[in-house]
């Protein structure tokens, strides 16, 4: 599984987080910064995110900079909706 622990072979669990905020922004292109915003991680750590996000086909970075979600789920409703720091979407 993808987004098993680091321990396990996966992306962990903190990089699901990064990956359900692009989701919610939908097709909008979301800055690091913006990301950054609503999972509460430093810039560095989101980027690491995005790099293993984008090896699993998960994740693009569009010609304007910005990221978006690819691959399966995306579009669909958080894993984690009761979780405060993913609701709503990327603004």
């Amino acid at each position: 599984m993808v987004f098993a622990s680091k321990a396990d072979g996966g992306l962990g669990h903190p990089a699901q987080r990064t990956w359900s905020a692009l989701r919610a922004a939908g097709a909008r292109e979301s800055s690091v910064q913006e990301l950054c915003d609503v999972v509460g991680f430093t810039q560095r750590t989101v980027l690491k995110h995005l790099e293993g996000l984008v090896g699993h086909g998960l994740a693009v970075q569009g010609a304007g900079g910005g990221w978006t979600a690819t691959g399966p789920g995306r579009g669909l409703p958080d894993p984690r909706p009761g979780d405060p720091a993913l609701a709503g979407s990327v603004q």
